[in-house]
């Protein structure tokens, strides 16, 4: 909650790195650092240097973060108690049976899952030498189809169309496994 709430005040994370061990390593040892600007009170300095204390024993709780100065300011405006607002709720086991309705296909978790690693959203089914698409920084009348690098749909190599016509047809997917790097 302590990030959550740094990136909604300066907007952007108090710890950056394009390493993710980087960043675990800068997320444990590095000390809070807030820029200039916007200039924030003293309250809410010392909430998110709570929030993002590196020992968990010391890091302020839930209950302890709505009593806040900040939050409440100043203890004016006081946070509902947990006993007000709060009840338990029953799950039976009918409800636990009827709370998934619907369980996609495998190949479309994994197709997703491949478009996720490509960070491509496109059409994954249009052939690319049809498509027509004007590229958003370009002048009106270039092309993306005129760009010397188009990408292309790769064919796993056992299933390229063969002589005999069976296999994939040119322009489609291959069948993705989980387990299988896709390029």
């Amino acid at each position: 909650m302590g990030i959550t709430l740094y990136c909604f005040v300066f907007g952007k994370c108090p710890f950056i790195d394009e390493y993710i061990l980087a960043l675990h390593n800068k997320i444990k040892t590095k000390p809070v650092d807030f820029p200039k600007t916007p200039n924030i009170s003293e309250e809410l300095r010392t909430l998110i240097l709570r929030m993002l204390d590196k020992n968990p024993d010391n890091r302020i709780t839930i209950p302890e973060i709505k009593m806040d100065q900040w939050v409440t300011q100043g203890g004016t405006d006081p946070l509902p108690l947990e006993e007000e607002h709060c009840s338990m709720v029953e799950v039976t086991e009918e409800d636990i049976q009827n709370s998934v309705k619907f369980v996609p296909s495998l190949s479309a978790v994994i197709l997703v899952k491949a478009m996720l690693r490509k960070r491509s959203f496109s059409n994954p089914f249009e052939c690319p030498s049809r498509r027509e698409e004007r590229s958003m920084s370009a002048p009106g009348s270039l092309l993306m189809d005129s760009w010397p690098f188009r990408p292309s749909l790769k064919l796993h190599p056992s299933r390229r169309k063969s002589s005999a016509g069976d296999g994939p047809r040119e322009g489609e997917l291959e069948d993705l496994h989980e387990d299988e790097p896709f390029s």
